[in-house]
């Protein structure tokens, strides 16, 4: 049999590209495999959401939205979001987490930024309630472990979230550094953050995070080694990429909305069993540059206005998973901006 140098080089070649095409393959498959594994680990952890009952009506129909949605999402194996829901080994910033015993209970308070849970926070405090790290160790087992969360619309949140960042220069409260701070002003400068540049640049391209990279550690609220900037973006992260709220630990009991705070907070009492003259605060965040005490809900319009509905349709986009979670629905702030003409 003749041998041909040309045609063993193209049958190695041959060999060679089929054995690649199996390795990668194969690589696909176990990775597949591994990712499968890995969400019906998380799926199986949340089998059984947080079964502890409240009292009131009201948050009893909130929790079983949530959980009902929870049930959606939980065998969407390959949606992004499934992983940020059910995550298991979810780490926390110190700063928005609060577990506390109160009444022979036990109770972990998810924080989110301009939520008003600096607001409740002070309301705990007042009752002279300690901040633990962890639900904590007692020697008789509580009657009851209840998870309690503060919302308010996504989209009047991220414009609180600019108005304070932003325009009051509320990005100062979070760093200590001189250096790092003359950094982030001449970036904040030299673009011109306008509310439509906010929205377009920072929160859909997320400018901010590719463009100004923070190696810095800085100070913030006394916990040491807390970076700037996952912190800085934390004020309008979606409520289900900061905490995963379809997993076991994580799941609320206890769902609070700013939009009904009086409503709310007279449930919260009751269901917490607090003294009658203990009263909810209103705490105003503004930044360094000015200070308003007009709440973003009264002046929405007026910044939503200078948005397309496309711009607004984005947005929804984005917070669609905190839209549906808490009930919400974008259609005002459309109506808002359904006076300004699409751009071609």
């Amino acid at each position: 049999m003749l041998n041909f140098p040309g045609v063993s080089l193209l049958m190695r070649r041959r060999v060679l590209l089929r054995f690649n095409s199996r390795s990668i393959f194969t690589i696909v498959v176990m990775m597949l495999m591994l990712r499968l594994t890995q969400c019906l680990l998380y799926a199986e952890n949340s089998d059984s959401l947080s079964s502890q009952e409240v009292s009131s009506e009201i948050f009893r129909q909130r929790k079983k939205h949530i959980q009902t949605v929870c049930e959606k999402y939980r065998r969407e194996f390959f949606r992004p979001e499934h992983f940020a829901l059910f995550r298991s080994e979810y780490k926390q910033l110190p700063s928005l987490q609060m577990h506390f015993n109160w009444k022979g209970n036990q109770y972990l308070f998810l924080k989110a930024y301009k939520c008003g849970s600096n607001a409740l926070s002070i309301f705990f405090d007042e009752l002279n309630l300690k901040n633990e790290e962890t639900f904590s160790e007692a020697s008789a087992a509580p009657a009851k472990k209840m998870i309690i969360i503060m919302v308010r619309h996504p989209l009047e949140r991220l414009l609180s979230a600019y108005r304070y960042l932003i325009e009051g220069e509320g990005w100062r409260d979070f760093v200590t550094s001189n250096e790092l701070r003359s950094g982030v002003e001449e970036y904040l400068n030299s673009n011109s953050i306008s509310w439509t540049t906010f929205v377009d640049h920072i929160v859909l391209k997320n400018s901010f995070n590719s463009e100004f990279k923070v190696d810095v550690n800085v100070t913030y609220a006394g916990f040491n080694q807390i970076i700037f900037e996952p912190i800085l973006l934390t004020h309008w992260a979606p409520y289900w990429f900061t905490h995963p709220l379809c997993s076991e630990e994580y799941n609320p009991d206890i769902i609070i909305k700013m939009d009904t705070i009086g409503m709310d907070y007279k449930e919260l009492k009751m269901e917490l069993d607090t003294p009658d003259d203990t009263t909810l605060k209103r705490f105003v965040t503004v930044g360094r540059k000015y200070k308003s005490s007009v709440h973003s809900s009264k002046i929405s319009k007026e910044y939503f206005s200078e948005l397309s509905k496309q711009q607004v349709m984005d947005l929804y986009v984005m917070y669609k998973l905190d839209h549906i979670l808490f009930d919400y629905t974008p259609d005002l702030y459309l109506q808002y901006a359904a006076s300004k003409p699409e751009e071609p």
